[in-house]
């Protein structure tokens, strides 16, 4: 459609709409007064709307290329999966019963080698083996945003190592990956971090091994010092008595006192069938008589240990040294059966601890990367992208939002 036919249907229109008005027709020579649009023309504002992205949208974008292939350094990936296995070995016994041994994984365990992969401690270590602020910085400051600073402090270095040793964590299966700008050095961190993560794993089993054995080893160390201090009341009792054992002695004694009664009642049979026939002073009878006192005598002195006030070995009554002996002995004979208990019950505590062990294992094992895969420049210069594109936008709406209402 050209120019010649738009003014006629524009002048048509004009007619029509100012006859419906005065309801009278227009003259023929008449000219009706007509606005026509001109062609679009390129304002003030669009030539802002032009610098604005240019400046917000272009220029970033040109910037972020410029430093991504220019400056920033290739990173290389090391990573490797883990698991800790909690494993309970079953008594014989129990695999007679149809008892199998459990293994599985706790997840408070690997809860526990996240945080301490992220920890202050680790860092601490692995800087003592390598030197992290020299590894970290060997693009300093020609890739300021990827690499560390090495003038940062510690707590700098921590949020680094943060950013670049990652850990995630699926069904119990630990994947640690390191970053570095070297292969070697982030395969290096790798199996520093995996050794320093089972040594852990490997001290809180022996913690929880003594944690089970403290009371059982508590119970037989009393029962070793009191079974020590029995023993030690016997031998001064023995040293003190000059006697080995005061059954024997007092068995002996007794003998002894038997005998002497046995050879008085003799005597004294003698001298009655002898009075019968002998003289009253035949020697014989004097005989018998002075035999008779003397076993007396002796039978006397020797009831006398039994009694009050008796001196019998060491100083004491037979019944005073005995019952010294019987309390002593029921404290020693106690004192050994517990302490067979203690030592058992600590036996059993012992084989129940061993029987749960638990562990670091390596799924995958780090290797040495032969290609950078960080940092991904085509995906960070796209987000980038994306991002300043979507602020510009939201910018511009927000101005003329503004202006429009004023």
């Amino acid at each position: 459609m050209d120019k010649k036919k738009i003014r006629n249907i524009c002048i048509v229109g004009q007619l029509k709409a100012r006859m419906s008005k005065n309801d009278k027709p227009i003259a023929h020579n008449e000219q009706p007064n007509i606005d026509i649009a001109g062609p679009a023309q390129m304002k003030l504002r669009h030539f802002r709307i032009i610098h604005s992205f240019v400046l917000a949208v272009v220029v970033p974008i040109f910037l972020s290329g410029v430093y991504l292939w220019g400056f920033a350094k290739d990173q290389y990936l090391s990573s490797m999966s883990f698991s800790v296995r909690t494993e309970s070995l079953q008594s014989a016994t129990d695999l007679l019963g149809g008892l199998s041994s459990i293994t599985g994984s706790s997840s408070s365990d690997v809860d526990i080698v996240t945080q301490y992969i992220a920890s202050s401690d680790l860092v601490q270590i692995v800087n003592e083996k390598i030197d992290l602020r020299a590894k970290f910085s060997t693009a300093w400051p020609m890739d300021f945003i990827y690499a560390f600073n090495p003038k940062g402090e510690f707590e700098d270095l921590l949020e680094y190592w943060n950013n670049n040793v990652t850990t995630r964590s699926e069904n119990g299966i630990v994947t640690l990956t390191v970053r570095s700008f070297d292969p070697e050095t982030s395969y290096e961190i790798t199996r520093i971090v995996y050794e320093a993560s089972r040594e852990l794993i490997n001290r809180l089993s022996d913690e929880a091994h003594a944690d089970a054995t403290r009371f059982s080893r508590e119970e037989l160390r009393a029962a070793e010092e009191r079974l020590t201090q029995a023993r030690e009341a016997m031998t001064n009792f023995r040293l003190e008595a000059q006697i080995i054992d005061p059954n024997a002695s007092l068995q002996a004694q007794m003998s002894l006192l038997t005998e002497l009664q046995v050879q008085l009642s003799e005597n004294e049979v003698q001298k009655d069938l002898l009075s019968r026939t002998a003289q009253a002073n035949d020697p014989r009878l004097n005989e018998l008589n002075r035999k008779i006192s003397a076993l007396q005598a002796q039978i006397a002195i020797e009831q006398q240990k039994f009694g009050r006030g008796g001196m019998g070995p060491g100083g004491e009554s037979y019944a005073t040294l005995f019952a010294r002996y019987e309390g002593l002995s029921s404290d020693l004979q106690f004192s050994e059966e517990a302490y067979r208990s203690a030592q058992l019950a600590y036996s059993s505590a012992i084989a129940e601890a061993k029987r749960k062990a638990r562990y670091l294992v390596a799924h995958v094992q780090p290797t040495i990367a032969e290609k950078s895969l960080y940092p991904q420049r085509m995906m960070q210069l796209l987000v980038i992208g994306l991002f300043v594109m979507l602020v510009w936008s939201v910018g511009l709406l927000i101005f003329y939002s503004i202006r429009d209402r004023r």
